[in-house]
């Protein structure tokens, strides 16, 4: 009975994404996106620094229209077997960092300095915890870094 059972949850496994198939996936679509992002981002810290803040609050704006593009191209991508769950709440998390980021820049253009800085903790806060959802998929490129 049990070699019936292993049998024929052999060809559902076989036919189900794994974490190695789909970090081959989405790991293309992330490097793609921060090469993006860093393009966009290049120079928002200088502008804060130099009271820019409504240039810098464009480029998180900006900057968070691409990561949103990227949550979709990443969604249409079929979860491993088994890591369904934990997928899902990757994705909860990284919408937090979308609009954590579209917050910063909302701020900074509003000239609430305090405020945006406050976001961009509460930001590089969601994106730790993205990364400690994922952990398990040893994602490169996926892994979320600083927002200031």
């Amino acid at each position: 009975m049990l070699l019936a059972t292993l049998a024929a949850a052999a060809p559902a496994l076989a036919d189900g994404q794994t974490r190695e198939s789909y970090k081959a996936q989405v790991e293309p679509l992330c490097k793609a996106n921060r090469e993006a992002n860093e393009r966009i981002m290049a120079g928002a810290r200088k502008r804060v620094n130099r009271k820019e803040l409504d240039l810098a609050g464009g480029q998180f704006i900006r900057v968070s229209v691409s990561f949103a593009g990227l949550i979709e191209r990443l969604a249409a991508v079929p979860p491993p077997v088994g890591d369904e769950h934990r997928i899902e709440r990757w994705f909860v998390s990284l919408r937090l960092v979308r609009q954590r980021l579209r917050n910063v820049g909302k701020y900074y253009r509003a000239g609430e300095e305090i405020k945006a800085a406050h976001e961009s903790i509460l930001a590089e806060r969601s994106g730790i915890s993205a990364n400690n959802t994922s952990i398990v998929l040893h994602f490169h490129y996926c892994r979320l870094g600083h927002f200031s």
